[in-house]
């Protein structure tokens, strides 16, 4: 006697494709977190720099800020962190319906074999004569349409 898996989809592991699009995912976080903080390291650079030439510091973080910090900060969480969780939905996307996909397969698989198994029970044993079996099938079909004509005239 086997033993009957609860849910066989847990116990598989993830579709090549979607470990990809995972792999895909951590790189292009890791990307937009570089950008994040390369943004952030050019910003201090220019402001010093500004400073040495002598500018002062509040207006110079106050201008830096606007055009150069916050869209820096931006573009990196918008489109390469956009990009990033697009990925991952993706990936998770394409395990689910891998998963989905094989517990369809198995239930095909399992109801073609049901299918066999009863295509075999109702096939004659190999040892019987087939003609014997189409004769008295012939002969039932003759007597029900006699059967059939008796009745038709007792109505009339």
């Amino acid at each position: 006697m086997e033993l009957k898996e609860k849910n066989p989809a847990e116990n598989t592991k993830p579709p090549v494709s979607s470990i990809v699009l995972y792999v895909a995912f951590s790189v292009t976080a890791l990307l937009a977190l570089a950008s994040l903080i390369n943004t952030i390291i050019i910003y201090g650079d220019n402001v010093a720099h500004y400073v040495k030439m002598g500018y002062p510091a509040a207006e110079v973080t106050k201008q830096l800020v606007r055009t150069q910090l916050l869209p820096g900060i931006f573009e990196s969480i918008a489109i390469t962190g956009g990009i990033a969780i697009i990925l991952l939905g993706a990936g998770i996307i394409n395990h689910k319906i891998s998963k989905c996909l094989i517990l369809l397969n198995k239930n095909e698989v399992s109801n073609e074999a049901a299918e066999e198994l009863v295509l075999e029970e109702n096939m004659p044993a190999e040892g019987t004569d087939s003609t014997a079996l189409e004769e008295t099938t012939e002969g039932n079909n003759e007597d029900n349409q006699d059967k059939k004509d008796e009745e038709d005239n007792l109505k009339q």
